[in-house]
């Protein structure tokens, strides 16, 4: 069953909770990087479930994620209430090839684009944030700081995806060996 966007919403809004969503997109691209790091690659390109992507594949959408995050962001300041197209991530990973990206490269990508991005935000009045819009195609109308903080909460639900998974590659602990008796 899939999930409606405001299921979504509200599922990775929890995951943010009261935390400054700017804080959380800065501190993603270090977290994202600590977890590749060290991880084998079988880990890396292994899938959960046959319908569910690898970690691979999660980096490189959170590269196309936050370079659509930008080029909408840069249309909402400049031009406020333009439409705002979906893109269909799962055609995206597909022809795009997200599970043969090298994952510490699209990690490097994700850092840049989310440093320009953010340095885009800090450029702007801040009541921009919430004067300036976009009509998304199937979400309706949302604000620049609603999209700064869906964007955040969008952040925290992949890296609880890469933990998942990661955690499950990792061999079991065994016992010490000694009986109860």
């Amino acid at each position: 069953m899939t999930e409606s966007f405001a299921e979504y919403r509200t599922r990775v809004l929890g995951y943010l909770g009261a935390r400054d969503p700017i804080r959380v997109q800065r501190a993603t691209p270090a977290a994202l990087e600590r977890r590749l790091r060290g991880a084998p690659a079988g880990a890396l390109r292994r899938r959960p479930a046959p319908d569910k992507w690898s970690v691979v594949e999660i980096v490189a959408h959170m590269a196309d994620a936050e370079l659509a995050m930008g080029f909408r962001l840069r249309s909402m300041l400049a031009t406020p209430g333009v439409a705002l197209a979906w893109w269909d991530q799962d055609r995206w990973a597909e022809r795009l090839g997200y599970a043969t990206e090298p994952p510490r490269v699209t990690a490097a990508l994700f850092r840049a684009l989310r440093a320009a991005n953010l340095r885009l935000l800090n450029s702007v009045p801040r009541q921009w944030w919430d004067e300036c819009y976009g009509v998304h195609e199937r979400r309706g109308r949302q604000t620049v700081a609603e999209f700064v903080t869906l964007e955040a909460a969008h952040d925290l639900n992949h890296l609880r995806q890469i933990d998942r998974i990661l955690a499950a590659a990792r061999p079991a602990k065994r016992g010490t060996g000694r009986s109860a008796t």
